[in-house]
């Protein structure tokens, strides 16, 4: 079950000049740069929308009010392949996600097109504000684990490509080691997991 907010989808010049706006005029950056090149971390294959990352109410609520008329939203269940790839992502905490995501039950998360890209990717990149995006789209392509920053490695990813290592990826990025932690403890309290060593700087 899709979300679409009364009026349905903006157009492609309504995405187009909200992602200007989002980017305040000024140059592109890496991401923005990626979506121009092909594949990105804002597509997937259809068929695998198992593997999209929920959205918590208080994300979904922000992205609502940066753009009210974009709709955006999918209902998906909370699957054997959807709690598989949490637990990954959260080992050790498979009791606290089953009560966050029961079986039988359904979370959101941001609805694609037929194509596989995400509802909010204009040809220069998202057309969200930084600051509305969900926490996982802000992180990409770092993670927290055992207190840990980590970098994911997908192939298509520009920063990856360019920064090649987790340094150069975070100055490709624009971000800092204290930002991804503080990001990753945001996005657990969005969650109601309890806040780790690992959601918070080191």
């Amino acid at each position: 079950m899709c979300f679409h907010l009364p009026g349905g989808r903006a157009s492609g010049r309504e995405k187009l000049s909200l992602a200007a706006g989002a980017a305040g005029g000024a140059a592109l950056g890496v991401c923005a740069q990626c979506a121009g090149l092909g594949q990105t971390c804002c597509q997937l294959t259809p068929g695998n929308e198992e593997s999209c990352f929920p959205l918590s109410e208080m994300e979904k609520d922000r992205i609502l009010e940066a753009a009210p008329n974009l709709g955006g939203f999918c209902l998906s269940p909370n699957s054997a392949a959807f709690m598989g790839m949490m637990r990954r992502l959260f080992p050790g905490e498979a009791r606290t996600l089953t009560q966050r995501f029961a079986p039988g039950k359904e979370h959101w998360r941001l609805a694609t097109q037929p194509g596989g890209d995400c509802a909010f990717l204009s040809p220069s990149g998202c057309v969200l504000p930084n600051e509305a995006r969900p926490y996982y789209c802000r992180l990409f392509p770092f993670w927290v684990m055992d207190n840990d920053m980590t970098v994911f490695t997908p192939g298509y990813c520009l920063a990856v490509k360019r920064g090649k290592n987790a340094a150069g990826v975070l100055e490709e990025i624009g971000v800092t080691r204290k930002k991804v932690h503080e990001l990753f403890g945001r996005l657990r309290l969005a969650w109601g997991l309890i806040p780790t060593l690992s959601g918070f700087p080191k």
